[in-house]
Formats: C-alpha cells, sequence, structure tokens
C-alpha cells in the first residue's frame, strides 16, 4: 500500500500523469523518505558559494557536499553554464604555474538579485514545511484516529 503522504491530492499537480512507482521509489527500505530537494536547489546553492567565495568547477563540486548535494561535475558544470547565460555568474580563464588554466565563476548583481528571490522563495517553502510538520505532529500524537477540527490559520 502507498503512503497516503506520498500520494498528491491530483494526480496532474505538476504538470504530467502521476507514477505511483515512482513515489513507492522514494522509500528506503526502512521505510523512511529518501527526501527529496527543490527543483534547481543546485542553482542556489552554487550562486551562495560564488557569493562566499568565487571558485572553479571542480572546487564547487567539492563545496557542494556539505549542502546535501552530490550531483556529479558534469551536473554543475551545466548549471554555471545555465546560470552564466542568465548573467547570474561570469566566468573568467586564470592560468597556473602547477596545472592546466581553471575557468573560475564570479557573482554579478544579476546573480545577487536571483539569490535574493530564491532566499524569499526558500524562506516561505520553510515555513510552509514547518506548518505541515506541525500539523502532522499534532495529528500522529493524537493517534487515536478521533477527529478534530484542523488548527485555524495564525494570520
Amino acid at each position: 500500500m502507498v503512503d497516503p503522504l506520498l500520494v498528491p491530492p491530483d494526480p496532474e499537480w505538476y504538470g504530467r500523469p502521476f507514477s505511483r512507482s515512482r513515489a513507492i521509489r522514494k522509500v528506503d527500505m526502512d521505510g523512511r523518505y529518501s527526501g527529496g530537494l527543490p527543483k534547481n536547489f543546485l542553482q542556489p546553492c552554487l550562486l551562495l558559494l560564488v557569493l562566499e567565495q568565487p571558485g572553479y568547477g571542480y572546487d564547487l563540486v567539492g563545496r557542494l557536499k556539505p549542502l546535501g548535494i552530490h550531483d556529479d561535475a558534469a551536473s554543475v558544470y551545466r548549471a554555471l553554464r545555465v546560470l552564466e547565460h542568465d548573467g547570474a555568474v561570469t566566468s573568467s580563464w586564470r592560468t597556473s604555474d602547477t596545472g592546466p588554466a581553471r575557468r573560475i565563476y564570479n557573482l554579478t548583481e544579476t546573480g545577487e538579485a536571483m539569490l535574493r528571490q530564491w532566499v524569499a522563495a526558500l524562506e516561505d517553502t520553510s515555513m510552509s514545511l514547518a506548518r505541515w510538520l506541525d500539523r502532522y505532529a499534532l495529528v500522529a500524537e493524537r493517534g487515536d484516529g478521533s477527529e478534530s477540527p484542523p488548527p485555524t490559520p495564525e494570520e
């Protein structure tokens, strides 16, 4: 049986038919949801890292790991090219005496604005998730299946 929390209320909620097998694959063998980050979350992560310190692609791949991003180098380089195309980052070649030239990425004003937009969107998402988790905790705590009215909005 599929966990009802993994099945969206509307099968067309993201623009194509929902696959129950896709939802099932999101559950690990121990029954835990394997998670998932927002679509394109790699982009704000790269913008943040480049804001912290300009870097080259391979360096950024390593710096993504503490953020929970374990994408391969090809995905990171593709995302950097998209960000550069969109004007969020610029790149320039830096030569080295000890190795090949490397493309260094720097954040632009457009990139800073995009990062601020991501921050606002992620803050909203974080608040929605916190409300959802609080509500779930109340229902799970009740545990007897009894019905009570949902909490009223705090607005």
